[in-house]
């Protein structure tokens, strides 16, 4: 038996490399798979079975490092600035809107080898995901949920 525990560094690739800094505890990854059920009337609603019809893959987590640069790739993926919404009918993947996230983990922690690294070659901000950011005299942190999307051939991400 294991025990896993290390401080994992994120870098987001809009256009150029930032590290998006300290965040309160680290990046939580969630998936989740999809399914058609096959129900048939002779076992009532109870599924028999099920047709596999993909997965969604997220990552969770809350900036506590405010750097506007840093966090405008993360926090405003739409449009050219803060608070502009950019042209409406673009697509993420097709019109480049994604962005690279690469989480690394820091040396000589037992993270370090489990994995040492997870890249996300397309990540963008979670359809629907109410991000706060807090204008006041308090730490001002940022909540972030990034959907990330696979590749032609069905990969979300790469574990190295």
């Amino acid at each position: 038996m294991a025990f896993i525990a290390g401080q994992y560094t994120a870098t987001l690739v809009v256009s150029t490399p930032v590290t998006l800094g300290q965040m309160t505890n680290g990046i939580t990854l969630e998936h989740q798979a999809f399914g058609q059920d096959i129900i048939g009337d002779n076992q009532g609603d109870t599924p028999q079975d099920s047709v596999f019809r993909g997965m969604s893959v997220h990552g969770n987590y809350v900036l506590m490092e405010y750097d506007a640069a840093a966090a405008a790739g993360a926090m405003w993926p739409y449009g050219t600035a803060y608070l502009t919404m950019g042209v409406v009918g673009r697509m993420d993947v097709a019109s480049s809107m994604v962005a690279q996230l690469v989480m690394t983990a820091i040396a000589g922690t037992p993270a370090a080898a489990a994995p040492a690294s997870v890249t996300f070659p397309l990540a963008i901000l979670a359809k629907g995901f109410p991000v706060g950011l807090l204008f006041a005299p308090a730490h001002r942190v940022i909540p972030i949920r990034q959907r990330f999307y696979p590749n032609s051939s069905g990969v979300f991400g790469t574990l190295t």
